[in-house]
């Protein structure tokens, strides 16, 4: 009797690993992430056991790679979601055993009253983990540990599957684009995550669709400023600078910055992103007079192309930046491409000549109304030369600057004003300039250790700027490094004199991060702030005179210098729970 017990058994087990395995092979391409420098506690990983283990995961934890993440699993989670919002969360994989084609399967959304949801509204990513320096942070204090070099999860990736190396993490991240023509209700759905040699792992998913609506991000009120930077695309890709090739490979990119409210286009005069032999995107040549003469196809093209994509209210030219290296690239009278080192004053002739033909052609093609000129930072008196300069081109040219001098008048008639941390708690200021009808966005920079979306940032600081927009009166966000990469952007993220990540906030092949998704959750949060306050307002009785007082009292902790004292993640998840609480009292 044992024997033929044992023998059903081992029957058994064999019928199971031959089921795990009847999965189909998947071939796919990727690379090798960097080995993680920390050491492993080996104890630890042993008492996990065999096998692979899932978990909902919190979305504002950066799990390390080989630690492990937690001993408990949580294998169900709610989420309320409005109609047409971008819902996100995060779950975690990890195991003391090499495992192979690790894959997600999504069902349906289904709910109570048999109403149905393709799974096509859902995105599963791996996240990929890349080299950081030099700390990592605290969740849960928003304070930062010394640490010599540490692996961060950030990529999301586009993989159909991933194998995971022994005693190892990995992330995933989920992202519902729930739909704008949908049933109210509570959809049920699960995951199913698949791997060689192991039984499947299930998450199961209850989304609680309210009676309420995000309109689409093109509609959005906050305004989304980001450079987008065409040369590192067109390194990335190997296609020539300002080519068919190389406009077809931006569209990826720029439909991932619509997701996030874009509707700039950021133009370059000079050569704002271009190496000493790379042409810019205005093609300026000599003429026989030692003149220089603008050529503005690719201008023209660039424009046209993100026009017709939806990214069209508003034309940036990137003017000039004095605190910073200036050079113009041109052909001379011998067609030999010639790198000139720009000064305002010495070549300030130059570059009103410059600054003249790209006028006119804004107002040849109808442009100019909606054009805006922009100036780095710098110190006041160039700014002010700067500013003088461009204003005699044309008294109706709008201007944009950084808000760094403000004793000096140099903010005075200026249409949109970035407003750096140092200077960010102007509330009446900001609300001035809102009622005038100019812009005033906040300016994130590399430097500020808080609040950020480097690596080294904890992600809640990301969704922590939306609310401070909202609760500031400001906005938007302007930010230049979007996607500034490099030499190995999927590996390495080190810089030699700036934080890890805060070059760039998406990756090659318009893959997004966690820093992006979390961005985008703020933005969206705001959107909600504006749309309940025009409610509420609108509703003359006690109860919503009262939740009117309660969300500016949240609002009022969003002052950066409450940070170190308060985390992010603290300050973001109280003004959600009173957003969501009161949505459900309407």
């Amino acid at each position: 009797m044992r024997a033929y017990l044992l023998g059903s058994c081992i029957s058994l087990m064999l019928c199971f690993t031959s089921c795990y395995n009847q999965r189909e092979e998947i071939s796919y391409n990727t690379y090798t992430e960097p080995e993680d420098p920390e050491q492993k506690d080996i104890e630890a990983w042993e008492a996990t056991g065999r096998g692979l283990h899932l978990s909902f995961a919190s979305k504002d934890v950066k799990y390390q790679k080989g630690v492990v993440p937690m001993k408990a699993v949580t294998k169900e989670q709610q989420l309320t979601a409005w109609k047409g919002e971008r819902v996100s969360f995060q779950a975690v994989l990890w195991s003391s055993y090499d495992v192979e084609q690790v894959e997600c399967v999504w069902s349906d959304f289904i709910s109570q009253n048999g109403d149905t949801i393709s799974n096509d509204i859902i995105d599963s990513h791996f996240v990929r983990y890349i080299m950081s320096d030099v700390h990592f942070v605290n969740e849960e204090s928003d304070e930062i540990a010394w640490r010599d070099s540490c692996l961060i999860p950030d990529m999301l990736d586009d993989l159909p599957c991933i194998d995971i190396e022994a005693q190892s993490v990995r992330p995933i991240w989920v992202t519902i684009k729930v739909p704008h023509q949908i049933n109210i209700g509570v959809y049920n759905a699960s995951l199913k995550v698949y791997s060689k040699q192991n039984p499947p792992q299930e998450l199961r998913v209850k989304l609680n669709i309210i009676n309420k609506e995000l309109p689409p991000s093109d509609e959005w009120r906050f305004q989304t400023n980001m450079c987008l930077n065409p040369v590192s695309i067109a390194e990335w890709h190997e296609v020539e600078l300002w080519s068919a090739e190389h406009i077809r490979e931006i569209g990826a990119y720029v439909n991932l910055m619509k997701l996030a409210g874009q509707k700039n286009i950021n133009l370059p005069v000079f050569n704002q992103y271009n190496g000493p032999q790379q042409l810019p995107l205005i093609i300026w040549k000599e003429n026989d007079r030692g003149r220089l003469v603008a050529d503005f196809t690719n201008f023209d093209k660039w424009i046209a192309t993100l026009s017709e994509m939806g990214v069209n209210r508003q034309v940036d030219c990137l003017a000039y930046r004095p605190g910073g290296i200036n050079t113009i690239t041109y052909f001379d009278n011998d067609g030999q491409l010639i790198n000139k080192s720009l000064d305002i004053y010495g070549d300030a002739v130059l570059i009103k000549n410059c600054y003249r033909q790209v006028v006119d052609h804004l107002k040849r093609t109808g442009l100019f109304d909606r054009s805006v000129f922009v100036l780095g930072a710098g110190n006041a008196e160039d700014i002010s030369f700067l500013k003088e300069l461009i204003i005699s081109l044309d008294a109706d040219l709008k201007l944009e600057l950084v808000a760094q001098e403000w004793s000096s008048g140099t903010m005075k008639n200026v249409y949109a004003a970035n407003v750096p941390a140092q200077f960010s708690n102007l509330k009446e200021w900001f609300k001035i300039r809102h009622q005038q009808g100019l812009e005033t966005s906040y300016l994130l920079e590399a430097k500020d250790n808080y609040p950020n979306i480097n690596l080294l940032s904890p992600s809640a600081q990301a969704v922590w700027l939306g609310w401070y927009a909202a609760s500031q009166g400001i906005d938007g966000i302007h930010i230049d490094q979007y996607n500034n990469w490099g030499n190995l952007p999927l590996t390495e993220a080190r810089q030699p004199v700036a934080n890890a990540g805060s070059s760039f906030l998406i990756y090659p092949n318009a893959r997004s991060s966690v820093r992006y998704e979390r961005l985008i959750e703020g933005i969206q949060d705001f959107e909600k702030l504006l749309i309940l306050k025009e409610q509420l307002s609108s509703m003359d009785d006690i109860k919503n005179a009262k939740n009117l007082e309660l969300i500016d009292e949240v609002l009022s902790d969003f002052v950066i210098n409450r940070i170190p004292r308060e985390s992010a993640k603290q300050m973001v998840s109280n003004g959600q729970l009173l957003i969501n609480q009161i949505v459900s009292e309407q």
